[in-house]
C-alpha cells in the first residue's frame, strides 16, 4: 500500500474587484496579509523605493492590520471621471473557507457623479501583481415570478 499526496500551487498575487454603484465605489482586495506584512517588514524594500516606511516587528495583529490598511489606502489611487477620490472606510474581513488567502480588505469611498464615463485605480508596487475586475452592477426588482433581463451594449 502506498500514499501519495498532492499539492495545489498557491498564487501569492492579489485579486481586487472594483465594484460601482450609484454615487459610491467599492474596492474589494483578497490577498496574503501575512506575505504583505513580510514586505513592508523589509528594510531592502525600502532601500529600493518600494514601501514609504518600514512596519515595526513588533506589532500585535491588530496594528499590523491597521499598519497594511493605511498604507495601502494611502498609496492606492482611485479616479472616477478623471477627479481622484479618497477612500472613506476601510475594513479587514477574516475569510473562512472558499479562497486560499485569509483576508480581504474592503475600501469604500464616495462620489457625486450622476453618469460615471471612466474608472482608474493603481495599486502600491508592494501588491505585486493585481487581477482585477470592474464591476458596473445593474439592478432590477423582481416580483415572485418574474424573469431579469439585462441587455449589455459593447463599446
Amino acid at each position: 500500500m502506498s500514499i501519495s499526496s498532492t499539492s495545489a500551487h498557491v498564487l501569492n498575487e492579489t485579486s481586487a474587484q472594483v465594484i460601482l454603484r450609484d454615487g459610491q465605489v467599492e474596492v474589494r482586495l483578497i490577498t496574503d496579509i501575512d506575505h504583505l506584512v513580510s514586505v513592508l517588514q523589509n528594510e531592502q524594500a525600502w532601500l529600493m523605493g518600494d514601501i514609504e516606511q518600514v512596519m515595526p516587528t513588533n506589532l500585535s495583529k491588530l496594528e499590523q492590520a491597521d499598519f497594511v490598511k493605511n498604507t495601502l489606502a494611502k498609496n492606492m489611487i482611485l479616479a472616477v471621471n478623471q477627479q481622484v477620490i479618497a477612500f472613506e472606510r476601510v475594513v479587514v474581513e477574516t475569510k473562512t473557507s472558499g479562497s486560499s488567502h485569509g483576508e480581504e480588505i474592503v475600501f469604500q469611498a464616495k462620489h457625486d457623479f450622476t453618469n460615471v464615463d471612466d474608472i482608474t485605480l493603481s495599486f502600491p508596487k508592494n501588491l505585486g501583481s493585481v487581477h482585477a475586475s470592474f464591476v458596473k452592477p445593474r439592478y432590477q426588482y423582481l416580483r415572485a415570478g418574474d424573469t431579469g433581463h439585462v441587455v449589455f451594449h459593447n463599446r
